[in-house]
C-alpha cells in the first residue's frame, strides 16, 4: 500500500471515528411519558426501549407535570425570557397545574396533549368544577349556559358538567389512560376539524372496552398568549 491510500485510510478512521464518539455522546433520545392510571410496574416498566433505540420513561403524573414545567422555565430561562428565580416581568415560566396554599388550583394549556394530562388529573382528584372553569372553552359553556327554553343559564350548566362529570368518570378515565400511553406509540391520530378546532382520537387498531374514543380542543389566542381548551370529549 502506498502512502497517498495510506494517508486516505487515516483519514476515513479518524472521521469514523470522530462521528462515532459523537453518537456516543449524544446518546439514545429519551422521552418522559405519564404513567397510565389503573397500570402498575408489572403491566408497564418504569422504562421502554423502541425498535429505533428511543428510551421512554414513564413518570407517574405529579412527576411528570413537575419535570415539564421545570424544562419550560429552563427554556425561557435560555431564551432569556425569564430570569433564574423566575421574577422577570412577574410571571415566572409556563406552568400547566399550579395549587396554592388554599387547595385550589390553576389549570392552563399550551399544547394539545397537556389537555388530555391536565384533564386526567382533574377527574383523578374531582376537580371537576375547576376544569369547568379553567380549562372547558368559552364557546362550550356558553353553548351550554345557553340550552333549554328559557336558558338554564351559567351556573345549572356548569352543576350539569360535575353531575355528567361524577357519572362518566370511569369512561372518561380509560380513554384519557388509555391516549396519555398512546402518544408514545404514535397511536393517536390528529384530526384538523375547523380552524382552531382539532380531534385527538384513538387509532383502529386500539382495541377495548372504550365509551369514548376522542378529544376535541380549541386553539385560542389570549393575552397570556396561545392556549389550548377542552371541546368535548366523545
Amino acid at each position: 500500500m502506498n502512502w497517498r491510500a495510506t494517508m486516505i485510510l487515516g483519514v476515513m478512521f479518524v472521521g469514523w471515528t470522530c462521528v462515532a464518539s459523537l453518537l456516543w455522546s449524544c446518546g439514545p433520545r429519551i422521552e418522559y411519558r405519564v404513567r397510565p392510571g389503573f397500570t402498575t410496574k408489572s403491566d408497564i416498566p418504569d422504562e421502554v426501549v423502541l425498535e429505533d433505540g428511543t428510551i421512554i420513561r414513564y413518570l407517574e403524573l405529579t412527576e411528570y407535570l413537575a419535570r415539564q414545567n421545570g424544562e419550560q422555565r429552563k427554556a425561557r430561562e435560555a431564551a432569556g425570557q425569564v430570569d433564574a428565580d423566575g421574577s422577570n416581568g412577574g410571571g415566572g415560566g409556563f406552568i400547566s397545574w399550579e395549587e396554592h396554599d388554599d387547595g385550589t388550583v390553576r389549570m392552563q394549556a399550551e399544547r394539545s396533549e397537556q389537555i388530555v394530562t391536565l384533564t386526567m388529573r382533574a377527574f383523578r382528584e374531582e376537580r371537576y368544577a375547576e376544569l369547568w372553569d379553567q380549562l372547558v372553552s368559552k364557546g362550550v359553556r356558553q353553548r351550554a349556559a345557553d340550552e333549554g327554553e328559557p336558558r338554564i343559564g351559567p351556573d345549572r350548566a356548569r352543576e350539569r358538567f360535575v353531575e355528567w362529570c361524577a357519572k362518566r368518570r370511569t369512561d372518561v378515565m380509560t380513554l384519557l389512560n388509555r391516549m396519555s400511553f398512546a402518544f408514545s406509540s404514535n397511536a393517536v391520530i390528529y384530526d384538523r376539524l375547523a380552524p382552531g378546532l382539532t380531534r385527538m382520537r384513538l387509532a383502529p387498531q386500539i382495541t377495548g372496552d372504550f365509551k369514548f374514543r376522542s378529544v376535541e380542543v380549541f386553539s385560542e389566542h389570549t393575552p397570556e398568549g396561545q392556549r389550548i381548551y377542552l371541546g368535548g370529549i366523545r
